[in-house]
């Protein structure tokens, strides 16, 4: 996804020449990056490419460069450069486009030697799959581009993405702490649809019997109508049965997750009463907003797949604890703390025109949204059944979002509804 322009135009002619790889024309630069961001959220493996020319176009992928490294999302966005001998010195559209980068980005690099660019690339790819995902951004001179260096491609190999995983001595603590609880609920972040982990997490709760609210970014792990999703809670985004269950709770699991404002509401009712296990892939993120009474670096998958074998084991020896009385209590709310939605009035309430959405609607539709009103009555009234069907700029929320990344979904599947 790219728009062209004079110091990036040496790429676009070698991709013109390999004809291998699809580009889709922009309007606008900040568009291509949402684009991107769109088509790496679709399927999971993912990572979309955004192009442009140097200055202002690097400039305008600040944002989609935010919203990718906000909600973990890997983009790969290329800009062009002014020649190295031109750097330094105030040339036209010669910006430090790195160094704005780097904020918001895992790496963000100009590359001064022509031979370092397939090194750059080995290096952006495995950063972008390793931990934490995010975003980089590589810049390119002119010249750089121009240039001719010697590559075997046929002795290059990707570098493995990093990965921590849960310990089975961890796990077995986890599982401890959760029998101990009388009330426990899963919290379900997005780390675990980035980690394609959705049919764990269910395996999970479904041996535990422990139900799941998930997070905004973690909305469709778990289908809406199975009988453990116990609604999502937090302001504006949330579900009253929802908010009731994680008030009524004595133990959180948070997997993949970041407790989000949005989420928690008030720490300080949030954590109120509560024991809880964080679990995330990103090292700094435990005990970021508030301290859990147990900390574990993993990603998602990882850390689902090992405390599955634990729960199985357990299981099957009859040490795990029976809470399908705690769910069944939490189902009940379920039916019975639903907004109203049936509105007769003209013109039409909100809450209306979504009820027929959701009748209109089959269970495989895809909604794409950023920030405002329509996000939130969505996230109230909407059903989301499947993992990459809400796909959503849970933290930073960019205006003119919204189309530009539905176009990447559809670039990425052409078939999704």
């Amino acid at each position: 996804f790219g728009v062209p322009g004079a110091a990036i135009n040496p790429f676009y002619s070698a991709l013109k020449a390999r004809g291998t790889i699809r580009h889709i024309l922009a309007r606008h630069v900040e568009a291509a990056s949402h684009m991107a961001e769109g088509y790496t959220r679709a399927k999971s493996g993912n990572i979309g490419l955004c192009i442009g020319t140097s200055g202002p176009a690097g400039t305008d992928m600040i944002t989609g460069l935010y919203s990718a490294a906000a909600d973990s999302i890997p983009i790969l966005c290329i800009t062009g450069q002014a020649p190295r001998a031109r750097l330094n010195k105030e040339d036209f559209q010669a910006v430090d486009i790195a160094a704005i980068a780097a904020p918001v980005a895992k790496w963000a690099v100009t590359v001064m030697e022509p031979y370092l660019v397939p090194m750059a690339l080995q290096k952006a790819f495995h950063l972008m799959r390793s931990s934490r995902p995010g975003p980089v951004l590589i810049d390119l001179p002119v010249d750089v581009q121009l240039a001719e260096i010697e590559f075997d491609i046929d002795a290059y190999e990707p570098l493995v993405p990093f990965k921590p995983a849960m310990s089975r001595s961890q796990a077995e603590k986890a599982l401890k702490m959760l029998n101990a609880a009388e009330k426990p609920v899963i919290v379900a972040g997005g780390g675990i649809i980035n980690a394609d982990a959705s049919d764990l997490l269910i395996e999970f709760a479904e041996i535990t019997g422990a139900p799941v609210i998930p997070t905004l970014m973690g909305w469709g792990a778990i289908p809406d109508d199975h009988r453990l999703m116990a609604g999502m809670c937090g302001l504006q985004t949330s579900h009253r049965y929802g908010n009731a269950t994680m008030l009524e709770a004595d133990f959180v699991f948070g997997i993949g997750n970041r407790w989000a404002n949005r989420h928690t509401g008030s720490v300080e009712v949030y954590t109120k009463g509560k024991k809880f296990i964080h679990v995330d892939i990103e090292p700094t993120q435990i005990g970021r907003v508030f301290a859990p009474d147990l900390g574990i670096v993993s990603d998602a998958g990882a850390a689902l797949k090992m405390l599955l074998d634990v729960a199985t084991e357990w299981k099957t020896a009859r040490k795990l604890r029976d809470w399908s009385g705690w769910a069944r209590e939490c189902q009940s709310r379920k039916k019975t703390m639903k907004r109203k939605t049936h509105f007769d009035q003209v013109p039409l309430k909100p809450q209306r025109v979504y009820e027929e959405m959701n009748r209109a609607f089959g269970r495989d539709t895809t909604y794409v949204t950023t920030i405002g009103l329509s996000q939130i009555a969505g996230a109230q009234f909407l059903h989301v059944y499947k993992p990459r069907n809400w796909i959503n700029c849970g933290q930073a929320g960019p205006l003119g979002w919204t189309l530009p990344a539905a176009l990447g979904v559809r670039a990425a599947d052409p078939q999704r509804n």
